[in-house]
């Protein structure tokens, strides 16, 4: 955030951006009041975009009244929200910027102690709020990656095999031995459960961490699970158990069809 030079002569600007921060009503309002504090008399300007429109008030209250007058097709799942507080002299400030990624600080002012100790305390309600310092784009990217490494590999052993022996011959020949039969069952299911299940449950937790801003109700709190929606519950324990049995369906009538 830039400001004119203040009357001290000296200003410190100080900028951090956090990821996957999670602020509901409750949390917009305490963030906010601990922002404008220090701020003598602060002038506030709280605002977010919607559509075409700019919609600005001196309170958030005030704000989500009016979109939601005039807006009213903007639910409390907003995409973007901005509060900046100064001074008159604007020897103080603060601007917090939050949309579906990100949400950027930055805080000025001449008195530098002011800005440092502002910008840690914002800094540590934010962290209780969920927030990161990196984006999960990178983290998704490399879990692909190294999803994709592992399944090429597995493949190409499968197609090319080993030697003069396939893997998929060992297999079959491992399954077919009446003394690691059963070990191969027992082997084969806990592999296929978990290559589906912790994909799956993966998605359902960073779903669960993922950056929401909500001006009109709280934020869950707690662990991952407790974050998920009624829905999305429901659906992490019937969709792994209807696919693991649609798996067995086919296993059972592949096994069926090669054992004839």
């Amino acid at each position: 955030m830039t400001t004119p030079a203040s009357p001290s002569g000296q200003q410190t600007n100080l900028r951090k951006v956090f990821y996957q921060c999670q602020l509901g009503k409750g949390d917009l309002d305490s963030m906010f009041a601990m922002a404008c504090e220090g701020i003598p008399v602060p002038e506030v300007k709280i605002s977010t975009t919607a559509g075409e429109t700019l919609f600005w008030k001196s309170s958030l209250e005030e704000l989500v009244a009016t979109v939601q007058r005039e807006a009213p097709e903007i639910h409390g799942d907003w995409a973007n929200l901005t509060l900046q507080a100064s001074t008159p002299s604007q020897d103080r400030g603060v601007k917090i910027t939050i949309d579906k990624e990100r949400t950027e600080v930055n805080v000025s002012g001449s008195d530098t102690t002011w800005a440092f100790g502002q910008i840690a305390r914002i800094e540590k309600f934010l962290v209780s709020r969920g927030a990161v310092f990196s984006s999960p784009k990178y983290e998704n990217t490399v879990t692909l990656l190294t999803l994709a490494f592992f399944v090429g590999l597995g493949t190409f052993f499968v197609i090319h095999g080993v030697d003069n022996e396939t893997v998929a011959d060992c297999v079959r020949r491992a399954e077919k031995a009446p003394r690691n039969q059963t070990f191969f069952n027992i082997f084969m299911t806990l592999a296929f459960s978990f290559g589906l299940l912790f994909p799956f449950f993966q998605f359902l937790k960073r779903r669960a961490l993922r950056a929401q801003l909500k001006v009109d109700v709280d934020m869950p709190r707690g662990t991952w699970w407790a974050r998920l929606s009624n829905g999305e519950k429901i659906a992490a324990v019937t969709i792994p158990l209807t696919a693991l049995a649609t798996l067995g369906a086919i296993a059972t009538a592949v096994n069926d069809l090669w054992g004839k």
